[in-house]
């Protein structure tokens, strides 16, 4: 009779089974080895990170090494041959309890527990209590715990693993050492998934790994589950294809394309490249999910130029990012990413999602166009200036010289009519909203605000002294219909900026410390020994053989 070997996913056959085999997790595993060398063993630890990334394994491990019969005094790492090691390994060590706190949430699966806590270990030195997903416990059972978890017996250690570490009440936090398992990098996960991927001996693109990666999501057991349905099929080399089909991906290539139809504002391509990927089979949510992953690509290698060169993201995807990314501002990224996740989170809870996707699209083309507000700038003034020749030229051909002087001195008007709208400094920005009887704005931009940087039609400031959201754009929609420009308004959380006001208060102590050194102003202050100048007030009309400035000069009592 033929024996049928029981199949292993890859998740269970390559199960760390000593601390040296944790992927991602260095500094854990440095602190824990320590722990358990120096025997500085807490009485409850809580392990706690995103799924997948080895919470229950580090819990085994670390019973299987405080149990372990033969371990070595200055090492942490568990025989893996013992009676405690094997039957930890195979769920059959009695004195390693494991509890699933999901299917156990009641008090009375807590009280199980404390009974169990008064029996000694039958194998090792240490009765062991793991609670998986320890979160999910009721508040009657964590009330119940407390006590035991206080002060238990010195035999008996406990270890909870949850991924929801808020959920767990902070009377119980504080009565644990917490371990933060960190999410596993994209590089790390890459180089585990190639070992594993050569020592099974399948044949795989490397792009198509990544895509496995990228799906995972920092889920080393999520990246070796979806790398276990990839190679179901082993008669056949596995690439990119089978593996956008597998996960409901568009093709990342596609999506580029997509997207720079979109930057070009040609709907009709756009939304026949939307449509095929529809047709093929790609989910409507997730062609949007990786629209926005694009988007967000292309903002990463915009800051981080050296993304560029990351032998971990495939080279179709560096090579399109690069190029398109250098076409886009900051700005521009900002815009299209927002537009994107708004649309992606109605499509969360909408109907008819073809419909509404192609909706999403048309309206990223039409709320955004590619221009910067620079460009629109530019754009005015080339309008502005060929509606002005158009015109010169339709006045010489209807009129004559006499009319033409009428179009120099418009030109003339038109010209000082620009020159007065130029604004200079921030001062005559600000200027501008008391002139328009906009006093509010103007007393909120001459005493709250601090500039950063001022140049022609952008302006950089502090308004962290004013809690009215709408202010930049308020004052910007007002200076823009003012001056016939479009002006951007850019915040800034830097102290190095001062408010006119203090600009001002600053200026008047220089002139006041100009004026003490003034002949005739050191009379008056010899004259009154108590007091003192306070403020400089400039007079309209003063005597040009008399040219002093109005002092207001208090005595002091």
């Amino acid at each position: 009779m033929e024996i049928i070997k029981e199949y292993k996913v890859l998740a269970r056959k390559y199960r760390p089974k000593k601390f040296k085999d944790l992927v991602g997790q260095d500094l854990l595993i440095q602190i824990i080895s320590n722990a358990i060398i120096n025997e500085r063993l807490a009485h409850a630890y809580v392990l706690t990170g995103v799924r997948g990334v080895g919470k229950t394994t580090t819990a085994r491990l670390i019973a299987m090494s405080i149990n372990c019969q033969k371990r070595q005094t200055e090492s942490s790492e568990p025989c893996g041959d013992c009676d405690s090691c094997t039957s930890t390994g195979i769920d059959s060590n009695l004195d390693v309890i494991e509890m699933d706190a999901a299917s156990n949430t009641g008090v009375d699966d807590v009280r199980e527990i404390i009974e169990n806590v008064k029996y000694k270990p039958i194998i090792g030195n240490y009765k062991i209590f793991i609670i998986d997903e320890v979160h999910m416990l009721s508040k009657s059972a964590f009330n119940a715990l407390l006590k035991t978890l206080e002060e238990p017996p010195e035999h008996v250690k406990f270890i909870f693993a949850t991924t929801e570490v808020k959920k767990i009440p902070i009377t119980v936090l504080s009565r644990c050492q917490r371990f933060d398992l960190l999410r596993i990098e994209n590089n790390v996960l890459t180089k585990h998934l190639l070992k594993i991927v050569e020592l099974e001996n399948i044949d795989i693109e490397k792009d198509a790994i990544s895509l496995i990666v990228r799906a995972a999501d920092g889920s080393i057991r999520d990246g070796l589950s979806l790398l276990d349905q990839a190679i179901t099929n082993q008669n056949i080399k596995i690439d990119t294809t089978i593996i956008s089909k597998m996960l409901g991906l568009a093709d990342r290539e596609t999506i580029f394309d997509l997207l720079e139809k979109i930057l070009e504002g040609n709907s009709t391509g756009a939304l026949n490249i939307y449509k095929n990927l529809y047709d093929l089979g790609s989910d409507v949510i997730m062609i949007f999910d990786e629209l926005i992953n694009v988007v967000h690509f292309l903002t990463q290698i915009k800051i981080f130029s050296d993304i560029k060169n990351d032998p971990f993201i495939p080279e179709i995807e560096r090579t399109r990012g690069y190029e398109i990314s250098s076409k886009l501002s900051l700005n521009n990224l900002n815009i299209i990413w927002q537009i994107l996740f708004k649309g992606y989170q109605e499509l969360q809870t909408g109907f008819h999602l073809f419909q509404h996707g192609e909706m999403i699209i048309i309206r990223i083309i039409y709320l955004f166009d590619g221009s910067s507000p620079d460009d629109l700038l530019v754009k005015l003034e080339k309008k502005d200036k060929n509606l002005f020749n158009n015109n010169i030229d339709k006045n010489h051909k209807s009129e004559g010289d006499e009319k033409n002087k009428v179009v120099n001195l418009n030109t003339k008007t038109i010209s000082q009519s620009n020159n007065n709208n130029k604004i200079k400094n921030f001062r005559e920005f600000v200027d501008m909203f008391f002139i328009n009887k906009e006093g509010i704005l103007h007393s909120k931009l001459y005493n709250e605000v601090s500039l950063i940087s001022f140049k022609d039609s952008s302006v950089t400031i502090n308004t962290e002294k004013l809690s009215d959201k709408s202010f930049n754009r308020t004052i910007a929609k007002l200076i823009s219909k003012w001056t016939g420009r479009i002006w951007q308004i850019n915040s800034s959380t830097s102290n190095l900026g001062k408010s006119l006001y203090e600009e001002d208060i600053i200026n008047q102590q220089k002139e006041i410390e100009i004026m003490k050194n003034h002949s005739k102003i050191k009379t008056i202050l010899k004259e009154f020994p108590n007091s003192k100048i306070h403020s400089i007030t400039e007079l309209t009309e003063v005597n040009k053989d008399d040219e002093i400035k109005n002092l207001n000069i208090s005595k002091e009592k």
